[in-house]
């Protein structure tokens, strides 16, 4: 059984992101890289697995309850580690990948993809990381549909990044030991 690769830096990201001038690309790329960081994000909430570091995770790998971006988005909401706005965010991102990887036309262009990314785009341009994300690596320049969508794909990955600094303060309680019944 695989196990899933670590996700890249942000810059690594970022910088693959920006390059990239396909929007299938871009989909595949960003949602692997966000997928991953939610896998991360919800193994940091988690006790540690059991067993050697090398072993496949019986929750995350493979076959197992939380080896989906579709379940991983599910759980990490009724966790609490990401608000409702931003699973369906999650959940817009994971229907175009879908569609990116298994539709023989791809246009951001044209209906009904250009619906769908207008309304991922609606659910995260009010948010002030979108707008610092624009100004960092857009320059305030009008946005065409290709930087739009570079600019949601990146928002999505500093929104899981900052969970995931931040989780610390809000994970379960590492320091209890598990309850033994006897």
């Amino acid at each position: 059984m695989r196990k899933e690769p670590k996700s890249l830096t942000f810059d690594q990201f970022a910088d693959e992101l920006l390059a990239e001038r396909q929007p299938r690309a871009l989909v595949i790329l960003a949602s692997a890289q966000i997928d991953t960081q939610l896998r991360n994000v919800i193994e940091g909430f988690l006790w540690p697995k059991p067993g050697k570091a090398k072993d496949p995770d019986e929750l995350f790998d493979g076959d197992s309850p939380l080896s989906t971006f579709s379940s991983r988005i599910k759980v990490a909401l009724r966790l609490g580690i990401i608000d409702e706005r931003l699973a369906d965010a999650l959940d817009k991102l994971r229907d175009v990948r879908n569609q990116a990887a298994h539709w023989i036309s791809f246009g951001v262009a044209e209906s009904p993809l250009r619906d769908q990314l207008k309304h991922l785009q609606s659910l995260i341009a009010g948010r002030r990381s979108y707008q610092l994300t624009v100004s960092k690596f857009f320059s305030g320049e009008l946005l065409g549909d290709l930087e739009s969508l570079q600019a949601v794909l990146l928002t999505l990955s500093v929104l899981l990044g900052s969970t995931q600094t931040s989780m610390p303060e809000r994970s379960l309680p590492k320091i209890q030991k598990p309850l033994i019944l006897d």
